[in-house]
């Protein structure tokens, strides 16, 4: 009995161990400019950067929903991500190549906080982009769709 117990209380602290590391690596966001020069950054840094939030409803959620986030523009600059295309990758390795004038002339943004929480890995985070799809019928096509990456675990600067 004492080595069912003692077996399962170290399958629980593995599975501890593994989930809290996982939860981690998933909050910070991998950044690479065109040279090849790689930034992490964590959601901590994220969050002091200018900030902007809109109002929006996405195929994805139910009704309205407020997003808060870092926009693109703020974040190319800060980085020195300046190609005409960016790949963004999720966690899944689903990936898209976005051009970078429609993730800054769109207002998209990179969200960190919806409905003012954190998002979980579970609920699309911790990063999403996301556009103010309400904004104009233009974002509520499928290419804007498949811009839509959530869990963003990397932005890439491409030739």
């Amino acid at each position: 009995m004492m080595k069912t117990i003692t077996k399962f209380a170290m399958t629980i602290g593995t599975i501890i161990v593994f989930t809290v590391g996982n939860a981690h690596a998933a909050s910070e966001l991998r950044l690479s400019t065109t040279g090849g020069e790689t930034t992490t950054v964590s959601f901590e840094e994220l969050t002091k950067l200018p900030d902007t939030e809109f109002y929006t409803s996405t195929p994805w959620t139910d009704g309205v929903q407020k997003f808060r986030g870092v926009d693109f523009d703020v974040l190319l600059d800060t980085y020195g991500i300046t190609p005409d295309t960016v790949r963004v990758s999720a966690l899944n390795d689903y990936s898209v190549m976005i051009p970078a004038s429609v993730l800054r002339d769109d207002n998209a943004i990179l969200v960190y906080l919806q409905n003012d929480a954190e998002m979980s890995v579970r609920d699309k985070g911790p990063f999403w982009v996301v556009f103010p799809y309400d904004s104009d019928v233009r974002f509520q096509t499928d290419t804007y769709w498949s811009y839509s990456v959530w869990q963003v675990k990397s932005i890439d600067g491409q030739n």
